[in-house]
């Protein structure tokens, strides 16, 4: 028994909507990172030939980015973006930035929201979208990386997604929609592997211990943000 390899794949163009950056601190590029890391090692400018390398070191913040945006779902790992349909399409790909978890998506043509159902649900209402006849799309659901609309659409509709990213952005040394304290977290723990790269397991220890407590910290602030944001009963 065997399995035959898709031969093309789902692309859809998503187009950021505009955004404000957090304020650029001493840590406003990843250079300025990477700086922070050589100042905790104490061991002078690191470059190709060093041990770590700085090439390392940047790939050390970069995950350290991703694992800060896997932890939770932080405020400030929203996304807004917005792709167009196209007439009797109804699967697009998701953004691939996409980490999952809850999407609120809207049509910004008609200004509604588009009801997001469960796979299952889907299915079992359009078991085949393709058959449906092409009109305003109603509801959706995810698929994997995809999206797919119901019905599918009978022209240019702009959708908005609302999503969680993942950290693996396009411009993967973009640290700017992270808060300075974030960029500091993610400096600890690129220090952390420097150390242990250098084998210096006492040092990698306590970095790798400041990094776990900012991830402590990280949740309760965030955890705060969102209680704040909740709907509160007009008196």
């Amino acid at each position: 028994m065997s399995i035959v390899d898709a031969t093309g794949s789902v692309s859809t163009t998503w187009t950021e909507q505009s955004t404000v950056d957090f304020l650029a601190g001493p840590l406003a590029a990843i250079a300025n990172c990477v700086s922070e890391v050589e100042s905790n090692l104490r061991r002078g400018t690191l470059s190709a030939s060093t041990v770590p390398t700085s090439t390392e070191v940047q790939t050390w913040l970069i995950r350290a980015k991703q694992e800060l945006c896997e932890n939770k779902g932080y405020t400030w790992t929203r996304r807004y973006a917005y792709a167009d349909t196209v007439a009797g399409t109804y699967r697009y790909g998701l953004p691939p930035d996409y980490n999952g978890g809850p999407l609120k998506l809207r049509d910004m043509t008609s200004d509604r929201n588009i009801v997001l159902w469960p796979e299952s649900t889907f299915d079992l209402k359009y078991p085949d979208p393709s058959a449906e006849n092409n009109d305003e799309p109603m509801v959706a659901c995810t698929k994997n990386l995809e999206l797919w609309l119901a019905r599918p659409a009978d022209g240019v509709y702009r959708l908005e997604l609302t999503y969680a990213r993942s950290g693996a952005d396009n411009t993967t040394t973009d640290f700017t929609y992270l808060p300075e304290m974030e960029r500091f977290r993610c400096c600890d723990f690129a220090t952390y592997r420097a150390f242990m790269s250098l084998h210096q397991f006492e040092m990698a220890n306590m970095f790798k211990a400041e990094w776990l407590l900012g991830l402590k910290k990280s949740e309760k602030v965030d955890g705060r943000r969102k209680m704040v944001a909740l709907p509160r009963p007009v008196s």
